[in-house]
């Protein structure tokens, strides 16, 4: 967006926020006329506990999470020790060969769903006019879709890329690993989120947690990268190049995406 655009943002902020003080002014002034005693009163501020769409949203993570602890902790277990042993191929009776698609799912869709609270939380705390205009349930279901489509088109990405440079083992291996982080993640998105939604968890120590758990989410991904595709000194260039085109490059592209369509949402509502 240029800054003609930002500026008309800001404008349209100003007069929204100036034609809502003006209307609470004459209803101040309306009561004062019919009423000459006691005080008025104050509106509560905003809170994510009582907002219905993010309760629902809890109470679908929470019964997944406790389904795959149910049903998936020897797969959960296996998969944990696997991710740190490195083999050059997979022995055709080894039980973290298998690729579960009810537990990655289930523990994937945690983590998109948890990133997708701490976005709304961000902006419901640093855009106060998107969530003036524009239904909640909305917003939340268009973050949703957007992590969910950036973590599908990432995979295609890979799916692709490693299917023309590498081996069709060593893509399995990076593509189950992606996967066991993004399932791990849940484990340490989901509590923060019961903390930021139900306890009012400080906003600033929120920011510096997740974004903590984002560099340790690359840091380890980073590792893998080097074990499974350029684990020699050649293929360092390779390696940045790869790493930098399908890690930090889409997570850019996500953050400029979510705030233009913030400005769409504010535009047609």
């Amino acid at each position: 967006m240029n800054k003609v655009c930002h500026i008309g943002f800001s404008q349209i902020q100003e007069l929204y926020e100036q034609h809502v003080k003006e209307i609470n002014n004459a209803l101040l002034h309306s009561k004062e006329m019919r009423c000459t005693t006691g005080m008025p009163g104050e509106p509560l501020p905003y809170q994510l506990r009582t907002d219905l769409p993010i309760t629902c949203v809890v109470f679908l993570c929470f019964f997944l999470i406790i389904y795959a602890l149910k049903n998936g902790k020897k797969y959960l277990h296996q998969h944990l020790k696997a991710f740190f042993r490195q083999k050059e191929r997979a022995g055709l009776f080894d039980e973290t060969s298998g690729f579960d698609l009810r537990y990655t799912l289930s523990l994937g869709g945690i983590s998109c769903i948890s990133a997708s609270l701490f976005v709304y939380d961000f902006f419901s705390k640093t855009n106060s006019l998107l969530f003036q205009v524009v239904p909640h349930s909305i917003i939340l279901l268009v973050y949703i879709a957007c992590i969910l489509l950036t973590v599908s088109g990432k995979t295609c990405l890979y799916q692709l890329i490693n299917w023309v440079f590498f081996d069709k083992e060593k893509n399995r291996t990076w593509i189950s690993a992606y996967f066991d982080l993004l399932c791990g993640a849940a484990f340490v998105l989901f509590p923060l989120t019961l903390l930021i939604v139900y306890f009012n968890l400080d906003f600033n120590f929120s920011k510096t947690f997740v974004l903590i758990v984002v560099i340790c989410f690359k840091i380890l991904l980073f590792y893998k990268c080097i074990r499974n595709f350029f684990n020699h000194f050649h293929g360092t260039l390779h390696l940045i190049l790869y790493f930098c085109t399908l890690e930090i490059i889409p997570l850019l592209f996500l953050w400029k995406g979510l705030i233009y369509i913030n400005n769409i949402l504010i535009l047609n509502f």
